[in-house]
């Protein structure tokens, strides 16, 4: 099964929707204006399920639970489960509507905060070359990059190393990397100040959706990789 999901990562990281040329293409041209404006472009990126594939972790995890808890009901939840485009607080979400005592339940969701970011499991993480390309080329150009995610500050240096392990433009200037951003409205306003943010690219399209009012809808890019669409969206499958 795990080998199964690995293949079936790798196979959606290296699907491209064909249009990522044209976007970066449509980005270094508004770089470019804003550059001889003096006018900063910054282009914000959420970090899990969205640069970095972040799903075999669970995997992982929940088969090394099951090693020493080997309960019925978390086995037939893996099998129905597809831990495509998910993030960690949905699979504490289903935690609590498994069929299991309120301390299973606890123990378990101990289990999966503890050992999400720990080091077997970073190992796990699958990124597509072409995403270090896109970044990198908007950074050449002069885009300011900013990183944001609703991981806790206690996960800031192993956040750090993932984005170094990868070879993300991070540390160096015109980058910056925002933790726990629960409002990601507000925080970006105020990055609204200093330039114009001339693109957003997030899996959650939830958020995406609160920041139509704000933004040209043509500035929000969705990562998305099931089916589910948005028409006044740009979608991006397998970013």
């Amino acid at each position: 099964m795990f080998k199964f999901i690995i293949i079936l990562l790798l196979a959606i990281s290296f699907s491209l929707l064909g249009n990522t040329s044209k976007i970066s293409k449509n980005l270094k041209e508004e770089i470019t204006k804003n550059n001889k404006k003096n006018k900063v472009s910054f282009v914000v990126f959420d970090l899990d399920n969205t640069l970095i594939n972040t799903n075999a972790r669970y995997e992982i995890i929940f088969n090394n639970y099951l090693k020493k808890h080997p309960l019925r009901v978390i086995k037939n939840y893996l099998k129905e489960k597809s831990f495509i485009n998910i993030n960690l607080n949905s699979i504490l979400t289903d935690i609590d509507k498994l069929k299991l005592t309120d301390k299973q339940k606890e123990k378990l969701k101990k289990y999966l905060k503890k050992e999400f970011n720990s080091e077997r499991t970073l190992n796990s993480d699958i990124i597509n070359e072409n995403v270090i390309d896109f970044i990198t080329e908007l950074h050449k150009n002069g885009a300011f990059i900013i990183y944001m995610t609703k991981r806790n500050h206690k996960d800031l240096v192993v956040t750090i190393n993932t984005l170094n392990k990868f070879k993300f433009p991070i540390g160096v200037n015109k980058t910056t990397l925002i933790m726990n951003t629960p409002n990601i409205k507000k925080t970006l306003f105020q990055w609204v100040k200093m330039g114009k943010i001339i693109g957003v690219f997030n899996s959650d399209i939830n958020t995406l959706n609160l920041l139509k009012p704000y933004f040209k809808t043509n500035k929000l890019f969705y990562i998305n990789q099931n089916t589910v669409k948005d028409d006044k969206i740009t979608t991006i499958k397998g970013f």
